[in-house]
């Protein structure tokens, strides 16, 4: 098991991005950042399939076109199941890729409607789309665990915090 330690953001112009988004998708993991500070990553072994509602095309090559250097975060969280929200409704300034490695995240989008991300599963959010997310008890016997990796342009604040555009059940 790798020991996490604190690192500070990487920041990458086209080149060193395409490189760690590949190493990412090839290697599973890159840079943790904060979240599980002195503690270990989940035990490997996932096959990971993507799950978007999305529009996006995950055939053939994967290709970010980035004009500008941007900021790449990766954070590990860890949610106990309960009837409150996992953090606060936000958006993020870029694509953010976020992998469930333990349970099941239900996430919701502005209008209340709601998807499942489990064990296993990647999802993309789209640049600006507002989202929050539960770590609902019924779905749930054990904590939530995911990896969120962020890439917004240097020099902007990421995530966003926005106010609730809705109450989820």
């Amino acid at each position: 098991m790798a020991t996490i330690e604190k690192l500070p953001p990487r920041r990458l112009g086209r080149l060193g991005l395409s490189a760690a988004v590949g190493a990412a998708l090839i290697l599973g993991t890159s840079t943790v950042n904060a979240a599980l500070v002195g503690g270990s990553l989940p035990t490997a072994g996932l096959t990971y399939t993507s799950s978007t509602i999305n529009s996006v095309n995950m055939a053939g090559d994967i290709r970010l076109k980035i004009k500008d250097n941007v900021t790449v975060k990766t954070t590990y969280s860890i949610a106990t199941p309960s009837g409150a929200l996992v953090g606060s409704w936000h958006y993020h300034n870029g694509p953010v890729i976020l992998t469930v490695t333990a349970g099941t995240l239900t996430l919701y989008g502005a209008t209340c409607d709601s998807w499942d991300i489990s064990a296993g599963q990647t999802y993309i959010e789209s640049t600006g789309q507002v989202l929050v997310g539960k770590a609902i008890p019924a779905k749930n016997s054990g904590n939530v665990e995911w990896f969120t990796t962020r890439l917004y342009p240097e020099g902007t604040s990421d995530p966003v915090p926005v106010d609730p555009p809705c109450t989820p059940s």
